[in-house]
């Protein structure tokens, strides 16, 4: 098995036909390196990434309540080509975005929930 021990990630590039993506890295030398996969590992990488993010934060830092949190720069709510949902995009300020597919109405049970423990994180009481 080659092993590349990556210091640094530099870019990356979709080829022409969108069929196959490459990761650029340069490694403890500087040297470059480069990682070829077809898009279809895009959708694993991209369900994958997260939970590693989980484990290195939990070996180093041996605490479950650790996360990464980007702040919302935007989002879109828009209408669902499947019925009785609706996609959610939300995007950070620097660019990075992600789209959901929710049901209408657990929208409607997180904008609930959210009003209520933002009032509860304020301090401001209601009856």
């Amino acid at each position: 098995m080659t092993v590349i021990r990556g210091r640094q990630l530099t870019t990356f590039d979709v080829s022409p036909d969108g069929e196959s993506f490459a990761i650029h890295v340069t490694d403890e030398q500087a040297r470059p390196g480069t990682l070829v996969l077809p898009a279809e590992c895009l959708n694993a990488l991209l369900m994958t990434l997260p939970e590693m993010v989980r484990r290195s934060l939990h070996r180093r830092f041996h605490d479950d309540t650790m996360r990464v949190v980007y702040p919302v720069g935007s989002w879109e709510v828009e209408k669902s080509p499947q019925a009785g949902s609706v996609i959610v995009t939300l995007r950070t300020p620097d660019g990075f975005q992600v789209s959901f597919s929710l049901a209408a109405l657990e929208i409607l049970r997180m904008a609930t929930q959210s009003a209520s423990t933002s009032l509860a994180a304020s301090g401001i009481r209601y009856s």
